[in-house]
C-alpha cells in the first residue's frame, strides 16, 4: 500500500526543485528557450520540471551545475520557500527565545518594512 504522506512528500519536492530550478534560470537571465539549448532539453521537459510534474534527470541536474555555475546548495536550500503560516511559526519561534536586546533589534529591523 502506498504511503499518502510519502506522495505528498514527493509532489512537494517535484515543486520546491522546480521552483529553485526556474529560480536559477531567472536569475541568469535565460528564457526557457535558451536554458533548454544550454543544458540539452526540451521545453515542455522544463516546463513539467519548473511547473513542479516531473523531477529532473540527474544529467540534468549535473548539466544546469556545470553550464551555470549552480551548487547542489543552490538546489535543495528551500528554507526560505517555506509556506507562510510554517515560515511565520517558525520565525515567531525563534524571537519568542532571543534575549529582550536581540527583540529590539529584529524590532528596529522589522518597522523599516513598515509601509
Amino acid at each position: 500500500m502506498l504511503n499518502k504522506n510519502k506522495g505528498l512528500e514527493m509532489d512537494n519536492d517535484k515543486f520546491l526543485i522546480g521552483k529553485k530550478i526556474k529560480e536559477i534560470r531567472k536569475k541568469n537571465n535565460l528564457t526557457q528557450e535558451n536554458f533548454c539549448e544550454q543544458i540539452g532539453i526540451e521545453p515542455s521537459s522544463l516546463s513539467n520540471i519548473e511547473n513542479g510534474k516531473s523531477f529532473p534527470s540527474m544529467q540534468t541536474v549535473l548539466r544546469i551545475m556545470e553550464k551555470l555555475g549552480a551548487t547542489p546548495a543552490d538546489f535543495f536550500d528551500f528554507e526560505y520557500l517555506k509556506d507562510e503560516k510554517v515560515l511565520e511559526s517558525e520565525m515567531f519561534d525563534i524571537i519568542r527565545n532571543l534575549s529582550y536586546d536581540k527583540k529590539q533589534i529584529i524590532y528596529r529591523i522589522i518597522k523599516q518594512f513598515d509601509i
